[in-house]
């Protein structure tokens, strides 16, 4: 019946059970329909929301970072722009580049990012060349530096990044609309709007997670001045701040899960639908 007509699971239990009675035909007829290669490639799949896993917490910032590539239009010399998002504080870094290199990733790791926020635990990334490549690895090698990589076919490992990529060129767009100048000359402006801007999960700014007080933006903030005899008091109260403002941060992170969510196991075959062929 069903390599006829293709029918659903429970269109093929109503058909069946007009004229007969049969225990056990529902996961049958389930059976039967799961193994339709022709409809396993072509119908959708309602699948229950699940719980997404996440991966192991950042601490710091910048101890866990997110990277990619992303196209614009070229711009002088730029037409690519790395993307570095943190993931304990959100905060973002964005370089114009000429090239989507393997040199160039090391190049703005080790001449910008470690000097400015310490050394990198861990990097995770899509599997483009400019990432799997050797150069990146040896250079990364003596400091310790773990690369992960994101598993394929599964946009959502780096969503994180995606949606950086998204909203900065959203605020480039902006921008560029607004004052008709290159997105390179926007770019500073974009990335200041982003980080002065309060997380819709904590409340609070990348830039106010990373460095303990607010953006001043229009509100000036009396701040102690070197010979203020509240300087000691002031450090200590910034540093708690900062303190409580990373445990909100770790807070709001998906730890990874505990307990498997499916049956499929490492080196398992399954059945990836593509619409080429269609």
């Amino acid at each position: 019946m069903h390599s006829k007509t293709h029918w659903g699971t429970q269109a093929l239990v109503d058909q069946f059970t007009i004229k007969y009675m049969c225990i056990g035909i529902y996961n049958v007829a389930k059976g039967v329909v799961r193994n339709c290669l022709t409809c396993q490639k072509i119908n959708k799949q309602h699948l229950r929301e699940q719980v997404p896993g996440g991966r192991d917490l950042a601490h710091r910032p910048f101890a866990k970072i997110q990277v990619d590539f992303t196209d614009l239009p070229k711009a002088g010399q730029y037409k690519h722009l790395l993307v570095i998002v943190d993931h304990l504080t959100h905060y973002v870094e964005a370089f114009p580049t000429p090239r989507a290199t393997a040199n160039t990733v090391v190049k703005i790791l080790l001449e910008y990012i470690m000097p400015r926020y310490g050394n990198i635990e861990t990097i995770d990334s899509d599997r483009g060349p400019h990432f799997i490549s050797k150069v990146v690895k040896n250079a990364l090698a003596p400091f310790g530096t773990k690369w992960q990589f994101h598993t394929p076919w599964h946009p959502q490992s780096s969503g994180k990044v995606e949606r950086m990529n998204g909203e900065i060129k959203k605020q480039l767009t902006k921008l560029i609309v607004e004052t008709n100048m290159s997105w390179v000359k926007c770019l500073p402006i974009a990335l200041l709007n982003i980080r002065t801007q309060p997380r819709t999960d904590t409340g609070i700014s990348p830039f106010e997670m990373l460095y303990g007080m607010p953006y001043d933006l229009e509100f000036p903030v009396n701040h102690p001045t070197l010979d203020d005899s509240n300087i000691n008091t002031y450090i200590v109260q910034l540093m708690k701040r900062r303190e409580e403002l990373r445990k909100k941060g770790m807070v709001v992170q998906r730890p990874p899960l505990e307990i498997a969510m499916h049956n499929i196991k490492p080196g398992d075959m399954v059945l990836i639908k593509s619409w080429k062929e269609i």
